[in-house]
Protein backbone atom coordinates (compact mmCIF):
# COMPACT_ATOMS: atom_id res chain seq x y z
CA UNK A 1 0.00 0.00 0.00
CA UNK A 2 1.28 3.09 -0.90
CA UNK A 3 0.84 5.78 1.98
CA UNK A 4 1.77 9.30 1.27
CA UNK A 5 4.11 11.25 3.63
CA UNK A 6 1.10 13.57 5.54
CA UNK A 7 2.26 16.32 8.07
CA UNK A 8 3.32 15.30 11.14
CA UNK A 9 0.78 17.02 12.96
CA UNK A 10 -1.81 15.35 11.08
CA UNK A 11 0.21 11.20 11.51
CA UNK A 12 0.20 12.16 14.73
CA UNK A 13 -3.56 12.52 15.54
CA UNK A 14 -5.02 10.33 12.98
CA UNK A 15 -5.17 7.34 15.79
CA UNK A 16 -7.28 9.66 17.81
CA UNK A 17 -9.74 10.64 14.79
CA UNK A 18 -10.01 6.36 14.13
CA UNK A 19 -9.35 4.92 16.89
CA UNK A 20 -12.39 5.91 19.23
CA UNK A 21 -14.33 4.86 16.05
CA UNK A 22 -13.38 1.48 16.40
CA UNK A 23 -11.67 1.52 12.26
CA UNK A 24 -8.72 0.42 13.46
CA UNK A 25 -10.75 -3.01 12.87
CA UNK A 26 -10.18 -2.28 9.40
CA UNK A 27 -7.21 -3.90 7.98
CA UNK A 28 -6.45 -1.11 4.69
CA UNK A 29 -7.24 1.72 7.59
CA UNK A 30 -5.11 -0.13 10.01
CA UNK A 31 -2.44 -0.32 7.99
CA UNK A 32 -2.65 3.09 6.32
CA UNK A 33 -2.40 4.92 9.94
CA UNK A 34 0.35 2.29 11.33
CA UNK A 35 2.50 3.62 7.93
CA UNK A 36 1.78 7.16 8.84
CA UNK A 37 2.48 7.40 12.38
CA UNK A 38 5.63 4.97 11.99
CA UNK A 39 7.32 7.17 9.41
CA UNK A 40 5.75 10.36 11.58
CA UNK A 41 8.03 9.66 14.77
CA UNK A 42 10.74 7.63 12.23
CA UNK A 43 12.03 10.79 10.34
CA UNK A 44 11.60 12.98 14.08
CA UNK A 45 15.41 13.76 14.35
CA UNK A 46 18.82 12.70 12.88
CA UNK A 47 18.66 9.43 11.00
CA UNK A 48 21.38 6.86 11.45
CA UNK A 49 24.35 6.11 10.62
CA UNK A 50 25.22 9.17 13.09
CA UNK A 51 28.20 10.94 13.34
CA UNK A 52 29.46 10.24 16.80
CA UNK A 53 29.18 7.56 19.04
CA UNK A 54 30.91 7.48 22.73
CA UNK A 55 34.21 5.79 20.92
CA UNK A 56 34.87 9.49 20.41
CA UNK A 57 34.08 13.26 20.88
CA UNK A 58 34.31 13.72 17.11
CA UNK A 59 33.83 11.77 13.71
CA UNK A 60 36.19 9.01 12.67
CA UNK A 61 35.67 5.59 11.16
CA UNK A 62 35.41 3.85 14.10
CA UNK A 63 33.10 6.65 15.71
CA UNK A 64 31.28 5.90 12.09
CA UNK A 65 31.68 1.53 12.49
CA UNK A 66 32.53 0.14 15.73
CA UNK A 67 29.11 -0.57 17.22
CA UNK A 68 30.80 -1.82 20.70
CA UNK A 69 30.66 1.86 21.79
CA UNK A 70 27.41 3.05 22.39
CA UNK A 71 26.03 5.09 19.81
CA UNK A 72 24.72 8.82 20.85
CA UNK A 73 22.54 11.09 19.02
CA UNK A 74 23.52 14.93 19.85
CA UNK A 75 27.66 16.13 20.51
CA UNK A 76 28.53 16.29 24.12
CA UNK A 77 27.95 18.73 26.36
CA UNK A 78 31.02 21.34 26.49
CA UNK A 79 33.10 21.31 29.37
CA UNK A 80 31.82 24.81 30.62
CA UNK A 81 28.19 23.23 30.79
CA UNK A 82 29.45 20.11 32.79
CA UNK A 83 31.32 22.39 35.41
CA UNK A 84 28.16 24.02 35.81
CA UNK A 85 25.64 21.22 37.08
CA UNK A 86 24.91 20.69 40.63
CA UNK A 87 26.14 17.19 42.23
CA UNK A 88 25.45 13.77 41.59
CA UNK A 89 24.25 13.09 45.26
CA UNK A 90 21.65 15.99 44.79
CA UNK A 91 20.54 14.78 41.20
CA UNK A 92 20.06 11.59 42.65
CA UNK A 93 18.15 12.45 45.68
CA UNK A 94 15.68 13.90 42.87
CA UNK A 95 14.40 10.00 42.29
CA UNK A 96 13.73 9.03 45.76
CA UNK A 97 10.14 8.16 46.87
CA UNK A 98 8.32 9.41 49.39
CA UNK A 99 5.09 8.25 48.93
CA UNK A 100 4.05 6.04 45.81
CA UNK A 101 2.56 7.39 43.19
CA UNK A 102 0.48 4.62 40.80
CA UNK A 103 -0.08 4.60 37.25
CA UNK A 104 -3.06 5.67 35.75
CA UNK A 105 -3.35 2.46 33.90
CA UNK A 106 0.07 0.72 33.60
CA UNK A 107 0.30 -2.94 35.53
CA UNK A 108 3.88 -4.61 37.17
CA UNK A 109 3.57 -7.41 34.16
CA UNK A 110 4.04 -4.14 31.93
CA UNK A 111 6.81 -3.47 33.73
CA UNK A 112 8.49 -7.24 33.94
CA UNK A 113 7.76 -7.31 30.02
CA UNK A 114 9.94 -3.72 29.35
CA UNK A 115 12.68 -4.69 31.72
CA UNK A 116 13.02 -8.11 30.47
CA UNK A 117 13.00 -6.85 26.49
CA UNK A 118 15.30 -3.64 27.17
CA UNK A 119 18.26 -5.91 29.13
CA UNK A 120 18.60 -8.13 25.48
CA UNK A 121 19.70 -4.80 24.17
CA UNK A 122 21.12 -2.18 26.51
CA UNK A 123 23.67 -3.90 27.86
CA UNK A 124 26.23 -1.49 29.03
CA UNK A 125 30.21 -2.80 29.81
CA UNK A 126 30.97 -3.67 33.35
CA UNK A 127 34.30 -2.40 32.63
CA UNK A 128 33.94 0.60 29.83
CA UNK A 129 30.78 2.87 30.40
CA UNK A 130 31.37 4.01 26.42
CA UNK A 131 30.60 0.27 25.31
CA UNK A 132 27.32 -1.88 24.64
CA UNK A 133 27.94 -5.59 25.02
CA UNK A 134 24.47 -5.89 22.78
CA UNK A 135 23.96 -7.10 19.29
CA UNK A 136 21.64 -3.89 19.00
CA UNK A 137 18.99 -6.36 17.40
CA UNK A 138 15.88 -7.54 18.48
CA UNK A 139 17.26 -11.21 18.43
CA UNK A 140 15.64 -12.96 21.89
CA UNK A 141 19.19 -13.10 22.96
CA UNK A 142 17.46 -13.18 26.56
CA UNK A 143 16.58 -17.12 25.33
CA UNK A 144 19.24 -17.66 22.90
CA UNK A 145 22.55 -16.27 24.22
CA UNK A 146 24.19 -13.66 22.30
CA UNK A 147 26.59 -15.50 20.58
CA UNK A 148 26.63 -18.63 18.92
CA UNK A 149 28.63 -20.42 21.55
CA UNK A 150 26.21 -19.45 23.78
CA UNK A 151 23.47 -20.59 21.66
CA UNK A 152 25.39 -24.09 21.71
CA UNK A 153 25.42 -24.55 24.98
CA UNK A 154 21.49 -23.73 25.46
CA UNK A 155 20.03 -26.31 22.86
CA UNK A 156 19.34 -29.35 23.29
CA UNK A 157 20.36 -30.32 19.81
CA UNK A 158 17.94 -33.17 18.89
CA UNK A 159 14.58 -31.64 17.60
CA UNK A 160 15.31 -28.01 17.36
CA UNK A 161 14.74 -27.65 21.09
CA UNK A 162 16.15 -25.67 23.81
CA UNK A 163 17.20 -27.67 27.21
CA UNK A 164 14.67 -27.97 29.00
CA UNK A 165 13.25 -29.64 32.61
CA UNK A 166 9.92 -31.11 33.47
CA UNK A 167 8.47 -29.37 37.51
CA UNK A 168 5.25 -30.91 38.43
CA UNK A 169 4.60 -31.34 35.04
CA UNK A 170 5.33 -28.52 33.80
CA UNK A 171 8.29 -27.38 31.59
CA UNK A 172 11.33 -25.00 32.38
CA UNK A 173 14.49 -24.27 31.62
CA UNK A 174 17.81 -26.51 33.10
CA UNK A 175 19.10 -25.46 36.28
CA UNK A 176 22.62 -24.03 36.07
CA UNK A 177 24.57 -24.90 39.25
CA UNK A 178 25.17 -28.29 40.30
CA UNK A 179 23.40 -30.05 43.23
CA UNK A 180 25.19 -28.75 46.40
CA UNK A 181 25.35 -29.28 49.80
CA UNK A 182 23.62 -26.39 52.09
CA UNK A 183 25.74 -23.52 52.40
CA UNK A 184 28.66 -25.11 49.60
CA UNK A 185 29.76 -22.87 46.83
CA UNK A 186 28.17 -22.85 43.37
CA UNK A 187 29.28 -24.40 40.38
CA UNK A 188 28.56 -24.30 37.14
CA UNK A 189 27.10 -27.52 35.10
CA UNK A 190 29.95 -28.62 33.24
CA UNK A 191 27.41 -28.74 30.30
CA UNK A 192 26.97 -24.81 31.18
CA UNK A 193 30.62 -23.90 31.45
CA UNK A 194 31.76 -20.30 29.22
CA UNK A 195 27.85 -19.71 29.65
CA UNK A 196 28.34 -16.88 31.40
CA UNK A 197 31.18 -15.54 33.76
CA UNK A 198 30.65 -17.02 37.33
CA UNK A 199 31.99 -15.03 39.41
CA UNK A 200 29.64 -12.12 38.11
CA UNK A 201 26.78 -14.30 38.48
CA UNK A 202 27.66 -15.66 42.42
CA UNK A 203 29.32 -12.61 43.55
CA UNK A 204 27.23 -9.72 41.91
CA UNK A 205 23.81 -10.91 40.87
CA UNK A 206 23.63 -13.14 43.73
CA UNK A 207 25.12 -11.06 46.46
CA UNK A 208 22.41 -10.31 48.13
CA UNK A 209 19.91 -13.41 47.46
CA UNK A 210 18.84 -15.77 50.73
CA UNK A 211 20.77 -18.68 50.28
CA UNK A 212 17.54 -20.98 50.13
CA UNK A 213 17.05 -19.23 46.76
CA UNK A 214 20.54 -19.71 44.72
CA UNK A 215 20.21 -23.15 43.88
CA UNK A 216 17.45 -22.55 41.46
CA UNK A 217 18.95 -20.13 39.13
CA UNK A 218 17.86 -21.48 35.38
CA UNK A 219 20.42 -21.64 32.78
CA UNK A 220 19.32 -18.82 30.35
CA UNK A 221 20.69 -16.52 27.54
CA UNK A 222 21.19 -13.39 29.51
CA UNK A 223 23.34 -12.83 32.93
CA UNK A 224 20.46 -11.25 34.66
CA UNK A 225 17.89 -13.78 33.26
CA UNK A 226 16.94 -14.42 36.56
CA UNK A 227 16.87 -11.41 38.53
CA UNK A 228 13.88 -11.05 38.91
CA UNK A 229 10.62 -12.83 38.75
CA UNK A 230 9.42 -10.91 35.64
CA UNK A 231 12.56 -12.15 34.31
CA UNK A 232 12.15 -15.54 35.00
CA UNK A 233 8.89 -16.18 34.24
CA UNK A 234 9.17 -14.13 30.26
CA UNK A 235 11.81 -17.09 29.81
CA UNK A 236 9.85 -19.59 30.30
CA UNK A 237 7.20 -18.61 28.29
CA UNK A 238 9.68 -18.23 25.38
CA UNK A 239 11.31 -21.08 26.16
CA UNK A 240 8.20 -23.30 26.58
CA UNK A 241 6.98 -21.48 23.05
CA UNK A 242 10.08 -22.25 20.74
CA UNK A 243 10.02 -26.04 22.20
CA UNK A 244 6.14 -26.15 21.05
CA UNK A 245 6.84 -24.78 17.69
CA UNK A 246 9.64 -26.62 16.90
CA UNK A 247 7.93 -29.48 17.92
CA UNK A 248 5.31 -29.03 15.44
CA UNK A 249 8.19 -28.02 12.66
CA UNK A 250 9.45 -31.15 13.46
CA UNK A 251 6.43 -32.79 13.01
CA UNK A 252 6.04 -31.65 9.56
CA UNK A 253 9.27 -31.95 7.81
CA UNK A 254 10.73 -35.41 8.90
CA UNK A 255 13.61 -34.76 6.73
CA UNK A 256 15.06 -31.53 8.40
CA UNK A 257 18.04 -32.05 10.30
CA UNK A 258 18.00 -30.18 14.34
CA UNK A 259 19.27 -27.23 12.71
CA UNK A 260 17.34 -26.38 10.21
CA UNK A 261 13.89 -27.09 12.66
CA UNK A 262 15.89 -25.03 15.78
CA UNK A 263 17.21 -21.91 13.43
CA UNK A 264 13.71 -21.54 11.67
CA UNK A 265 11.88 -21.55 15.09
CA UNK A 266 14.12 -18.64 15.97
CA UNK A 267 12.87 -17.24 13.04
CA UNK A 268 9.46 -17.21 14.10
CA UNK A 269 10.43 -16.74 17.80
CA UNK A 270 12.01 -13.18 17.18
CA UNK A 271 8.99 -11.96 14.99
CA UNK A 272 6.12 -13.17 17.52
CA UNK A 273 8.35 -10.91 19.70
CA UNK A 274 8.55 -7.95 17.32
CA UNK A 275 4.87 -8.27 16.90
CA UNK A 276 4.47 -8.10 20.73
CA UNK A 277 6.94 -5.08 20.82
CA UNK A 278 4.87 -3.34 18.33
CA UNK A 279 1.16 -4.12 18.79
CA UNK A 280 1.14 -4.70 22.45
CA UNK A 281 3.80 -2.97 23.62
CA UNK A 282 4.26 0.15 22.25
CA UNK A 283 0.62 0.24 21.63
CA UNK A 284 0.48 1.06 25.59
CA UNK A 285 3.15 3.30 25.41
CA UNK A 286 1.45 5.04 22.96
CA UNK A 287 -0.76 8.30 23.98
CA UNK A 288 -3.82 7.02 22.19
CA UNK A 289 -6.00 4.20 21.28
CA UNK A 290 -4.72 2.74 18.61
CA UNK A 291 -4.21 -0.89 17.08
CA UNK A 292 -0.82 -0.54 15.71
CA UNK A 293 0.23 -3.52 13.06
CA UNK A 294 3.85 -4.53 12.39
CA UNK A 295 4.23 -3.64 9.19
CA UNK A 296 5.85 -6.41 7.31
CA UNK A 297 8.59 -4.16 4.38
CA UNK A 298 7.35 -1.02 5.30
CA UNK A 299 11.18 -0.33 6.55
CA UNK A 300 12.35 -1.26 2.83
CA UNK A 301 11.75 1.63 0.96
CA UNK A 302 12.35 4.49 3.74
CA UNK A 303 15.28 6.41 4.90
CA UNK A 304 14.87 5.58 8.35
CA UNK A 305 15.84 2.39 7.73
CA UNK A 306 19.46 1.87 8.56
CA UNK A 307 22.10 -0.66 10.73
CA UNK A 308 20.47 -0.80 14.23
CA UNK A 309 22.68 0.67 16.92
CA UNK A 310 21.48 1.52 20.05
CA UNK A 311 22.50 5.41 21.59
CA UNK A 312 23.53 5.95 25.05
CA UNK A 313 20.12 8.30 25.46
CA UNK A 314 18.19 4.96 24.25
CA UNK A 315 20.12 3.47 27.43
CA UNK A 316 18.91 5.68 29.65
CA UNK A 317 15.40 7.01 28.86
CA UNK A 318 14.72 3.49 29.54
CA UNK A 319 15.69 3.42 33.82
CA UNK A 320 12.10 3.39 34.36
CA UNK A 321 12.56 2.65 37.86
CA UNK A 322 9.54 4.65 39.33
CA UNK A 323 7.36 1.85 37.27
CA UNK A 324 8.63 -0.60 40.36
CA UNK A 325 5.98 -0.80 43.58
CA UNK A 326 7.06 -1.40 47.00
CA UNK A 327 4.52 -4.68 46.68
CA UNK A 328 2.53 -6.69 44.21
CA UNK A 329 -0.81 -8.03 45.51
CA UNK A 330 -3.30 -7.41 48.98
CA UNK A 331 -3.05 -9.11 52.05
CA UNK A 332 -1.79 -12.85 52.71
CA UNK A 333 -0.94 -13.10 48.94
CA UNK A 334 1.06 -9.64 48.84
CA UNK A 335 5.06 -9.96 48.33
CA UNK A 336 7.58 -6.81 48.59
CA UNK A 337 10.51 -5.71 46.07
CA UNK A 338 13.06 -8.39 47.84
CA UNK A 339 10.27 -11.24 47.08
CA UNK A 340 10.16 -10.88 43.51
CA UNK A 341 14.16 -10.02 42.97
CA UNK A 342 16.16 -13.42 42.54
CA UNK A 343 13.24 -15.62 43.39
CA UNK A 344 12.83 -18.81 41.30
CA UNK A 345 11.95 -21.24 44.31
CA UNK A 346 8.64 -18.48 44.45
CA UNK A 347 7.78 -18.94 40.70
CA UNK A 348 8.32 -22.35 40.80
CA UNK A 349 5.68 -22.35 43.69
CA UNK A 350 3.31 -20.17 42.59
CA UNK A 351 3.49 -21.40 39.10
CA UNK A 352 3.76 -18.78 35.68
CA UNK A 353 0.37 -18.29 35.33
CA UNK A 354 -0.91 -17.31 38.54
CA UNK A 355 2.41 -15.44 38.66
CA UNK A 356 1.33 -13.31 35.84
CA UNK A 357 -2.20 -12.85 36.26
CA UNK A 358 -1.45 -11.53 39.71
CA UNK A 359 0.94 -8.57 38.29
CA UNK A 360 -1.16 -7.94 35.57
CA UNK A 361 -3.68 -6.99 38.04
CA UNK A 362 -1.11 -4.82 40.10
CA UNK A 363 -0.72 -1.25 39.44
CA UNK A 364 2.82 0.10 38.47
CA UNK A 365 4.51 3.28 39.54
CA UNK A 366 3.73 6.26 37.87
CA UNK A 367 6.95 7.36 35.67
CA UNK A 368 8.00 10.53 37.66
CA UNK A 369 10.69 12.27 39.79
CA UNK A 370 10.35 11.51 43.02
CA UNK A 371 9.06 7.81 42.91
CA UNK A 372 11.64 5.45 42.51
CA UNK A 373 11.71 2.96 45.45
CA UNK A 374 14.21 3.56 48.16
CA UNK A 375 16.04 0.38 47.58
CA UNK A 376 17.22 1.56 44.32
CA UNK A 377 18.00 4.80 45.42
CA UNK A 378 19.94 4.08 48.20
CA UNK A 379 23.40 1.91 48.21
CA UNK A 380 22.62 -1.82 49.52
CA UNK A 381 26.07 -2.11 51.11
CA UNK A 382 29.58 -0.09 51.76
CA UNK A 383 31.04 -0.01 47.96
CA UNK A 384 28.45 -0.51 46.14
CA UNK A 385 26.49 2.29 44.12
CA UNK A 386 23.45 1.98 43.71
CA UNK A 387 21.28 1.56 40.24
CA UNK A 388 20.11 5.38 40.51
CA UNK A 389 23.68 6.39 41.47
CA UNK A 390 25.17 4.41 38.24
CA UNK A 391 22.50 5.52 35.69
CA UNK A 392 23.77 9.62 36.99
CA UNK A 393 27.52 8.92 36.62
CA UNK A 394 26.67 6.83 33.43
CA UNK A 395 25.16 10.28 32.26
CA UNK A 396 27.87 12.78 33.46
CA UNK A 397 30.22 10.38 31.62
CA UNK A 398 27.97 10.60 28.45
CA UNK A 399 28.31 14.41 29.01
CA UNK A 400 24.85 14.72 27.15
CA UNK A 401 23.72 17.73 26.37
CA UNK A 402 20.55 19.71 28.32
CA UNK A 403 17.07 18.83 28.30
CA UNK A 404 15.72 21.81 25.72
CA UNK A 405 18.80 20.68 23.22
CA UNK A 406 17.07 17.24 22.74
CA UNK A 407 13.71 18.80 22.53
CA UNK A 408 14.46 20.99 19.64
CA UNK A 409 16.53 17.82 18.17
CA UNK A 410 12.98 16.26 18.19
CA UNK A 411 11.56 18.74 16.42
CA UNK A 412 9.41 19.37 19.81
CA UNK A 413 9.36 23.31 21.32
CA UNK A 414 11.79 24.32 24.14
CA UNK A 415 10.74 25.31 27.26
CA UNK A 416 10.88 28.39 28.47
CA UNK A 417 10.42 28.22 32.05
CA UNK A 418 10.37 25.62 34.94
CA UNK A 419 6.80 26.66 35.06
CA UNK A 420 6.03 24.71 31.50
CA UNK A 421 7.54 22.04 33.08
CA UNK A 422 5.84 20.84 35.57
CA UNK A 423 2.77 22.18 37.90
CA UNK A 424 4.87 20.55 41.34
CA UNK A 425 5.36 23.86 42.90
CA UNK A 426 7.85 22.02 45.80
CA UNK A 427 9.37 20.43 42.60
CA UNK A 428 10.45 23.53 40.51
CA UNK A 429 11.65 25.38 43.61
CA UNK A 430 13.90 22.37 43.95
CA UNK A 431 14.87 22.62 40.32
CA UNK A 432 15.40 26.08 40.01
CA UNK A 433 17.65 25.84 43.14
CA UNK A 434 19.65 23.35 41.58
CA UNK A 435 19.42 24.49 37.93
CA UNK A 436 19.15 28.03 38.05
CA UNK A 437 17.27 28.00 34.59
CA UNK A 438 15.62 25.80 32.58
CA UNK A 439 18.02 25.87 29.69
CA UNK A 440 20.70 24.16 31.93
CA UNK A 441 18.23 21.40 33.02
CA UNK A 442 19.71 18.03 32.27
CA UNK A 443 17.91 15.68 30.03
CA UNK A 444 18.20 12.91 32.57
CA UNK A 445 16.60 14.86 35.00
CA UNK A 446 14.02 16.94 32.44
CA UNK A 447 12.03 13.54 30.76
CA UNK A 448 11.32 12.41 34.40
CA UNK A 449 10.32 15.85 35.80
CA UNK A 450 8.08 16.65 32.49
CA UNK A 451 4.06 17.04 33.36
CA UNK A 452 1.92 14.85 31.21
CA UNK A 453 -1.57 14.11 31.15
CA UNK A 454 -3.37 10.78 32.12
CA UNK A 455 -3.75 9.51 28.98
CA UNK A 456 -0.12 9.65 28.32
CA UNK A 457 2.12 7.20 30.23
CA UNK A 458 5.47 9.69 29.96
CA UNK A 459 6.36 13.00 29.19
CA UNK A 460 6.06 14.83 25.47
CA UNK A 461 10.04 14.18 24.79
CA UNK A 462 10.23 10.71 26.30
CA UNK A 463 7.27 9.40 24.01
CA UNK A 464 8.56 11.18 21.00
CA UNK A 465 12.25 9.84 21.84
CA UNK A 466 11.10 5.92 22.84
CA UNK A 467 8.91 5.63 19.39
CA UNK A 468 11.55 6.78 17.58
CA UNK A 469 13.95 4.18 18.62
CA UNK A 470 11.72 1.39 18.93
CA UNK A 471 10.07 1.76 15.79
CA UNK A 472 13.28 2.08 13.66
CA UNK A 473 15.19 -0.59 15.37
CA UNK A 474 12.01 -3.23 15.64
CA UNK A 475 10.72 -2.45 12.04
CA UNK A 476 14.48 -2.89 10.27
CA UNK A 477 15.22 -6.20 11.93
CA UNK A 478 15.75 -8.00 8.70
CA UNK A 479 13.17 -10.87 9.11
CA UNK A 480 10.70 -8.53 8.52
CA UNK A 481 12.30 -7.80 4.75
CA UNK A 482 10.81 -8.08 1.65
CA UNK A 483 12.73 -11.05 0.36
CA UNK A 484 12.74 -12.37 3.55
CA UNK A 485 9.63 -12.50 5.10
CA UNK A 486 8.29 -15.40 3.11
CA UNK A 487 7.51 -19.26 3.90
CA UNK A 488 10.85 -20.26 2.81
CA UNK A 489 11.88 -18.41 5.74
CA UNK A 490 9.20 -19.74 8.18
CA UNK A 491 7.10 -22.53 6.42
CA UNK A 492 3.24 -22.00 5.79
CA UNK A 493 3.50 -23.08 9.84
CA UNK A 494 5.20 -20.73 10.74
CA UNK A 495 3.29 -17.85 9.14
CA UNK A 496 0.28 -18.63 10.81
CA UNK A 497 1.77 -18.56 13.99
CA UNK A 498 2.98 -15.71 12.91
CA UNK A 499 -0.47 -14.56 11.76
CA UNK A 500 -2.65 -15.64 14.52
CA UNK A 501 -0.27 -14.03 17.71
CA UNK A 502 -1.44 -10.57 18.60
CA UNK A 503 -0.43 -10.64 22.43
CA UNK A 504 1.48 -12.08 25.08
CA UNK A 505 -1.61 -13.90 26.60
CA UNK A 506 -1.87 -16.28 23.55
CA UNK A 507 1.62 -17.22 23.69
CA UNK A 508 1.16 -17.84 27.63
CA UNK A 509 -2.32 -19.62 26.84
CA UNK A 510 -0.99 -22.08 24.17
CA UNK A 511 1.32 -23.23 26.63
CA UNK A 512 -1.09 -23.56 29.51
CA UNK A 513 -2.78 -26.73 30.97
CA UNK A 514 -5.22 -23.92 31.21
CA UNK A 515 -5.50 -21.40 28.51
CA UNK A 516 -9.08 -20.30 29.51
CA UNK A 517 -7.93 -18.89 32.80
CA UNK A 518 -4.88 -17.28 31.80
CA UNK A 519 -4.98 -13.46 32.32
CA UNK A 520 -2.05 -11.35 30.91
CA UNK A 521 -2.10 -7.99 30.24
CA UNK A 522 -0.12 -4.50 30.29
CA UNK A 523 -3.23 -2.38 31.24
CA UNK A 524 -4.12 -2.07 34.80
CA UNK A 525 -7.56 -2.36 36.03
CA UNK A 526 -8.35 -1.14 39.25
CA UNK A 527 -11.82 -3.16 38.86
CA UNK A 528 -9.49 -6.45 38.49
CA UNK A 529 -7.30 -6.18 41.40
Amino acid sequence: MLVPRLPPLVSRYLPNIVGPLGLSGVPLIRRFVSQAVINDFGYMTTLRPRALSLASDYTSWRSLTDRTFSGRHLPPATPEAQTALPPDAEVVALYRREDFLASTDTSVMFLFFAQWFTDSFLRTSHTDYRKNESNHEIDLCQIYGVNRDKTELLRAHQGGRLKSQVIDRNEYPAFLFEPREVGGPLVFKTEFEGLHDPAFITEVILRNAPEGQKDKFFAVGLEHGNSTIGNTVMNIVFLREHNRVAAILAEENPDWDDDRTFETTRNIMIVLLLKLVVEEYISHIAPFEFAFETVPFLADKERWNRTNWCAIEFNLLYRWHSLVPETIGTGSEQFGATDFRNNNPLVLAEGVEALMARCSRASAGKITLGNTPTFLVDSSAPGWPSVEEVTVDLMRNARLQSFNEYRKAYKLRPLKTFEELTADTKLRERLKALYGHIDQLEWYVGIFAEDYPDYMMMGELMTAMVANDAFTQALTNPLLARNVFTDATFTKTGMKIIADTSSLQEIVARNSKSPTSVHVSFRHDATQA
